[in-house]
């Protein structure tokens, strides 16, 4: 491992947070363990403890968990095979994976009945447990014992070789430290960490880092040899997981302040859409900023007290259309597993929500994780602090599903009932490898990632150039070929790139802007995004904004500026944020250029003109503080003028001091 990444995480000590009774402190060492989020919540919630040794259901378990018509739910395995579950992830070869305690363990449904009757040990540790894992290939990588470790599995036989590479060092183990990982499109290891896991400003060592000074709980992104790594989002208290959605962006669910309900000042448990370069707002354990805050990131939704833990993107068609790139997100305290479905709005998104699966009694339904399996189910763990574990199966039976897919397997020639046998069908030929490449279900899964990667290379950067500039195709399958060309060819060639820019549909030119910020030299980034940062639809006008966040070197264009200009006065705030981001980078001479330009364009564009300045002056500010007067005293909307509080608030240096 390089040297960079050979540091202990900072030595912040682990906090029971959630409790300051000393009567709980024989339960909590009772556990054995730091999975110690609040008992004292359960009882007054009127939950119990479940005992670990209920029996487990070996049919539809609709005693057990509650789930909508026309899905079943099943105890795919119960507490003997998966004791007290942390996390689970599907491996390469499509088995479930479960980790706790000092085990990871494979569940293997050996008689294809749909349940698992065999649990062979991967991995003896990590000891503290693994809140994160993601195999590569028959590689293991998984958080946990004070570090990203990498159990090997050189000779297939299921088991790691011996004792885990070590390679970045943190804090993991307790509940607010490091947790989940994953591979995003762009091939780089992303991570999420707690609020005490320590992620401080030696965790930044690319120059492109959308954040230099992270603080709380984090998003960061790893390179793809691990050589190196930045942070994307920060300000969270304690969201455990996360998935990216189909056109890129990254949602998660951030923990509530407890101790704060029924307070004035509470905040709940959010869904967040992390845009890189945000901050979700936590400052102190008794203060996290609102959601109106204008230089908050996108809200999806809220859901009261909850201990959120497991967050998934469903991408297969098993489950009907609704669903489609839906999150599943979990909730630990109240054993409910909520669902998203996601909408397009503007520059961020909007989403439906839904109770999806809820615990059904006195059996103890505490979701930990969720992934999504070949077949389309989706698997929900269960345990936590020493509790009854366990994996759930959820599957759609609806007869209106169930004749779509009968349609689609007779149109393809197929009449398996088993939806992994559909894809990738026959690959003898290139157009068949990249059709099975760009539909490919879970794309980001190691499962999935084990059949079209390998088919991606064979098919060439040439069959996904094609299909990129071809307008006739779909749109997700050439925004999937976006993603393709960035991680497995390097990026978009010229003249791709040339003309994807002018592209009519926006959510090409979006992933184009990304593309730029992902894969393009840092010498000719500025001249290629321009164009996009200058784009009417302002989704693509705040993706092209963060594709040149954080890049090195001052940025010194006139043409950049007026692009800037536009997009300051656009009619969403995410929009205006993200440009205001970009203001610190900009060289003297561009600014001034900016701000002349944008101080013709309205009041929208003076505020968020503001605000990017006090990323170039930080502390007091007297000209974001006389510009916040001046909307006060004007005849402006109400909503302009609670952007100039916020503003005033930022100018007087925010409402509490910046190491808090």
């Amino acid at each position: 491992m390089v040297d960079e990444y050979n540091i202990a995480g900072e030595s912040t000590a682990f906090l029971k947070d959630e409790t300051d009774l000393a009567m709980f402190n024989g339960l909590y060492a009772a556990s054995g363990r730091k999975f110690v989020r609040p008992l004292l919540f359960m009882v007054l919630a009127g939950f119990s403890l479940p005992d670990s040794g209920v029996p487990a259901a070996d049919t539809d378990s609709a005693e057990e968990v509650s789930v909508p018509p026309g899905f079943t739910a099943r105890l795919f395995a119960d507490d003997a095979l998966a004791h007290d579950v942390f996390s689970m992830t599907i491996n390469a070869s499509g088995n479930v994976v479960v980790a706790g305690a000092g085990y990871v363990k494979t569940l293997i449904d050996s008689d294809g009945d749909g349940t698992a009757d065999i649990a062979t040990t991967f991995a003896d540790g990590p000891k503290s447990g693994s809140q994160g894992m993601f195999f590569l290939g028959r590689d293991l990588l998984c958080t946990g014992d004070g570090a990203l470790l990498r159990y090997r599995d050189a000779n297939g036989d299921g088991q790691a070789d011996g004792p885990p590479d070590r390679f970045l060092e943190f804090q993991t183990g307790g509940e607010h430290d490091v947790h989940s990982i994953q591979r995003g499109p762009d091939g780089w290891w992303y991570l999420n960490a707690g609020n005490y896991a320590g992620i401080s400003d030696k965790y930044v060592t690319e120059p492109a880092s959308p954040i230099k000074h992270p603080q709380a709980g984090v998003i960061f992104r790893l390179k793809p040899d691990l050589s190196g790594g930045e942070v994307v989002a920060h300000g969270f208290r304690n969201a455990y997981d996360f998935a990216f959605h189909s056109l890129g962006d990254l949602f998660t669910f951030d923990s509530d302040g407890e101790r704060d309900v029924s307070l004035p000042w509470y905040r709940p448990t959010r869904v967040f859409q992390a845009v890189p370069g945000s901050h979700a707002g936590w400052v102190t354990r008794s203060w996290k900023q609102p959601d109106y805050f204008f230089d908050m990131p996108p809200v999806m939704a809220e859901f009261g007290r909850g201990s959120p833990t497991g967050v998934v993107n469903y991408r297969h068609d098993h489950f009907p259309e609704k669903y489609r790139d839906s999150l599943f997100v979990l909730d630990w305290t109240y054993g409910r597993v909520l669902n998203l479905q996601l909408q397009k709005d503007g520059a961020a998104f909007t989403a439906t929500t839904e109770e999806f699966m809820t615990g059904v009694g006195q059996f103890g339904f505490a979701p930990t994780d969720a992934a999504v399996g070949p077949d389309g189910s989706l698997y929900v763990s269960i345990g936590g602090r020493g509790t009854r574990g366990g994996v759930y199966r959820i599957r759609h039976t609806g007869a209106s599903d169930q004749k779509a897919e009968e349609t689609r397997r007779v149109s393809e020639g197929s009449t398996s009932n088993n939806d992994s046998d559909i894809w990738p069908g026959n690959t003898t030929t290139t157009e068949s490898k990249v059709t099975a490449c760009l539909t490919a279900p879970q794309p980001l899964s190691s499962w999935s990632r084990a059949i079209w990667e390998p088919l991606a290379k064979a098919a060439g950067r040439d069959s996904f150039e094609r299909v990129v500039k071809d307008q006739k195709r779909d749109t997700a399958h050439r925004v999937r070929a976006i993603e393709i060309l960035v991680e497995s060819f390097g990026g978009l060639g010229g003249s791709t790139l040339k003309t994807l820019i002018e592209d009519p549909t926006p959510e090409v030119r979006a992933r184009t802007a990304w593309a730029i910020g992902r894969a393009t030299p840092a010498a000719q980034i500025v001249e290629a995004i321009t164009p996009l940062i200058a784009d009417a639809d302002p989704f693509v006008g705040r993706v092209a904004c963060e594709a040149l966040l954080g890049q090195p070197g001052e940025l010194n264009s006139a043409p950049l500026a007026a692009a800037l200009a536009k997009r300051l006065s656009s009619s969403t705030r995410f929009d205006r944020i993200a440009a205001a981001r970009l203001i610190p980078q900009l060289s003297k001479e561009t600014f001034r250029t900016l701000a002349v330009q944008a101080a013709k364009l309205g009041w929208s564009a003076g505020v968020a003109n503001a605000f990017g300045f006090l990323g170039r002056k930080p502390g007091f500010n007297d000209y974001a503080f006389e510009i916040a007067l001046r909307v006060l005293e004007s005849d402006l909307p109400a909503e302009r003028k609670l952007e100039a509080v916020r503003l005033m608030q930022l100018g007087l240096g925010d409402l509490t001091p910046p190491n808090n």
